[in-house]
């Protein structure tokens, strides 16, 4: 059974910008009490430097919403860039899916263990997420159960119907795959660019290593004729 929602959520989720502060003791001890019934693959200890890596937040969405999260893209970090790397990876690949992304500000406050950082971040998850399962739950809700179709929906209305969810159903699938079609053409490009940069160094290189050899030609041939 999934939780989510109760406790009450502990922030108002914005539109746009970092995470909103956590109003009181009473909202930061709500979201202490959520997060301790997630089972997770480390201890608590101080939550800020536990989560700084990003691998238990995966496991928290993981918990929720399993089929979003392969729990083998994020492994344990004390290097700033791979802490970067997981919260990036789990903000394009799973949280956007859910209909929002981290704050660039926020993942920076979080990674750098910053005083109050991953509170306001868990608890915004925590909004979004149930955000998000709710709108999938009324969704389930509305649609006719076979049960009762009969009595409560014409059977010539019932085609059209289904026809709208299968069609919705696609639209949603279509829209994941086009989102990580876009996310692995952007990834390709980073590669290709690293890969120029690293093509450049190696041109670097080869000229510095054809003017040290043309060097050493020279000096031979000096020498010979020295000795001659």
């Amino acid at each position: 059974v999934l939780h989510l929602a109760m406790p009450p959520p502990v922030a108002k989720a914005p539109t746009e910008g970092p995470a909103p502060n956590i109003e009181s003791d009473e909202e930061l001890q709500r979201l202490y009490n959520w997060i301790d019934e997630i089972p997770l693959s480390r201890p608590k200890r101080n939550i800020a430097r536990d989560f700084a890596d990003g691998v238990p937040a995966a496991e928290v969405v993981h918990y929720y919403f399993p089929n979003l999260v392969e729990l083998h893209n994020y492994s344990a970090a004390n290097a700033v860039d791979k802490k970067l790397y997981n919260w990036n990876t789990l903000n394009t690949k799973a949280l956007r899916k859910l209909g929002f992304q981290l704050h660039p500000q926020d993942i920076d406050d979080v990674v750098n263990a910053r005083r109050g950082a991953v509170e306001r971040v868990l608890a915004f998850m925590q909004v979004r997420m149930a955000r998000f399962k709710a709108r999938m739950d009324s969704k389930q809700e509305g649609t006719p159960r076979a049960d009762n179709a009969v009595a409560s929906t014409p059977a010539k209305s019932a085609g059209p119907a289904k026809y709208d969810d299968r069609r919705a159903l696609q639209h949603e699938v279509d829209t994941e795959i086009l989102i990580e079609k876009e996310q692995t053409i952007h990834e390709l490009r980073e590669t290709i660019m690293i890969m120029q940069e690293k093509i450049k160094k190696l041109e670097q290189l080869l000229r510095i290593k054809d003017s040290k050899i043309d060097a050493l030609t020279a000096k031979i041939d000096q020498y010979d004729r020295a000795t001659r």
